[in-house]
């Protein structure tokens, strides 16, 4: 029997959910779970370390490193294909209050409520 999944922790949602190509017809969907999401923004824009990402969402560094290698291949067949990108879903929780390790951080949730 697989272990259950353990919830994810994420900064916030994202403010826009969905990106669809602008020219011609878009070939279908793909969505991005919110924990994709988050792990894409932790170690891309962010650019933190799978390690500092999983301690960030209160995950093993593998399942980052999976969480990671499933969304890079979405958002590479929604650019190579043409289609719609949708932001939503997955076993998820919000943190509900600045964590001392965002102390100071420019692109905190928290710093725009």
């Amino acid at each position: 029997m697989p272990r259950p999944q353990k919830q994810r922790c994420i900064c916030s949602l994202p403010r826009i959910r969905e990106f669809a190509p602008q020219d011609g017809e878009a070939s279908g969907g793909i969505n991005l779970t919110y924990d994709e999401y988050e792990v894409i923004r932790l170690l891309d824009y962010m650019q933190m370390t799978q390690e500092q990402c999983a301690r960030r969402m209160g995950i093993s560094r593998p399942t980052v490193t999976r969480i990671y290698e499933e969304a890079r291949r979405k958002m590479a067949d929604m650019l190579t294909n043409g289609r719609t990108l949708t932001i939503g879903g997955g076993d998820v929780y919000v943190c509900p209050a600045v964590r001392p390790e965002c102390a100071g951080e420019e692109y905190c949730c928290h710093r725009n409520l």
